[in-house]
């Protein structure tokens, strides 16, 4: 596959420099791994991980109008947010559908930042612009290309961070963000990651992303490419936009009702279709499961009963370093979701059988207040 036509962030020499393997993702080269993605993910899970997520788009919403046309456009509590607090999101569109999955800071009192999937970007842009259309009183402002961006994830991640912070991280929420300099560097720190550990995602100036690359690296970070993000957001059942999550699917299919307010005033985008998909009841569900016997599950496998009818498709699978074992997320129709439920993975000329559980696999360890 070639590289052509693919973008890169400001910290792609540096990836390069540090013997990071570069591959394709969401129209961005990016490093896939470094040592190796099972070293990388026990590196996130027993000490500290550093990854470049600059490829993220970032859109700042501002202006008195701000908080009500984000109120309409989503389907979230963005009325309780207080200023220094995030939320995460679905942007629905008018069926229930995800047109993307994010996460909502609030900066000050008029100022809001929306952090998106890399690939989504352009189709979010479109979106919130159009419907931003009639308010006079919202500005819209892409970012994604003034700012670089990385995460600082594992049990280590709040010590190494006050090590350039001072006390202002340690005393930082979870879900929570500030400005603050970090190691001479401004920067926005909040509380929040993508693999189940405690950590922290940071954005700075795209020209001094590097330098603050080179301070955390400094400070004991190891460096960490996709492949141990998919791993590690995997074992906490976290969904990834494009495997669990489409235009088709609804985040009450994704088990993503405890990011809904289904009851405030605002007539939001998608209220109508999710409140009777809610009333209807039955519709398919997205489960993890875990394998019986040796196997690793992948995206669009079918899914068995004991009958041998197919009742759901694999989403996304793996080999969990930390149980041993394969691993999956998988969309199951109604008789097949319940936790204990024994289905069978069609793989290649096999059935091989494994168990609904719950999720997380492994157990989570963010900092919660």
């Amino acid at each position: 596959m070639t590289n052509e036509g693919l973008r890169r962030t400001p910290l792609y020499e540096v990836a390069v420099a540090e013997g990071g393997r570069m591959a394709p993702f969401g129209g961005w080269e990016m490093p896939v791994q470094f040592e190796g993605i099972r070293s990388e993910h026990w590196a996130v899970r027993r000490e500290v991980g550093l990854f470049d997520i600059s490829h993220m788009g970032r859109i700042a919403i501002s202006g008195a109008g701000g908080l009500a046309f984000l109120d309409s456009l989503l389907p979230a509590r963005v009325r309780e947010l207080t200023i220094g607090q995030m939320l995460y999101s679905p942007l629905c569109n008018e069926q229930g559908g995800c047109v993307d999955d994010l996460v909502v800071y609030r900066l000050a009192d008029q100022e809001y930042l929306l952090v998106v999937n890399a690939s989504r970007k352009p189709v979010d842009w479109q979106w919130i612009t159009a419907r931003a259309a009639g308010w006079s009183d919202v500005q819209i402002e892409d970012l994604s290309d003034e700012q670089g961006m990385v995460a600082v994830q594992g049990p280590q991640a709040a010590a190494l961070v006050e090590s350039l912070t001072g006390s202002a991280s340690a005393a930082l929420g979870y879900y929570r963000c500030a400005e603050m300099e970090i190691a001479g560097i401004p920067a926005l720190l909040s509380r929040n990651g993508y693999t189940g550990e405690d950590g922290f995602e940071i954005m700075c100036p795209a020209n001094q992303v590097a330098a603050l690359w080179a301070k955390l690296r400094a400070a004991g970070a190891r460096p960490c490419g996709l492949g141990a993000r998919d791993t590690l957001r995997l074992e906490m059942g976290f969904c990834l936009y494009g495997s669990e999550l489409n235009e088709q699917t609804t985040p009450l299919e994704a088990g993503l009702a405890w990011t809904l307010d289904l009851e405030k005033e605002a007539n939001f985008v998608g209220a109508e279709a999710l409140r009777a998909q809610r009333t209807a009841g039955g519709y398919r569900r997205l489960r993890g499961f875990r394998m019986l016997e040796r196997g690793i599950p992948r995206p669009d496998y079918p899914v068995f009963d004991q009958r041998g009818e197919q009742v759901g498709v694999v989403t996304s699978g793996t080999h969990s370093p930390v149980l041993g074992e394969g691993i999956g997320l998988a969309y199951l129709q109604r008789g097949a979701q319940k936790i204990g439920t024994e289905v069978y993975i069609g793989m290649k000329s096999k059935r091989q059988p494994a168990v609904v559980v719950k999720l997380p696999f492994v157990p989570s360890a963010p900092k919660k207040d």
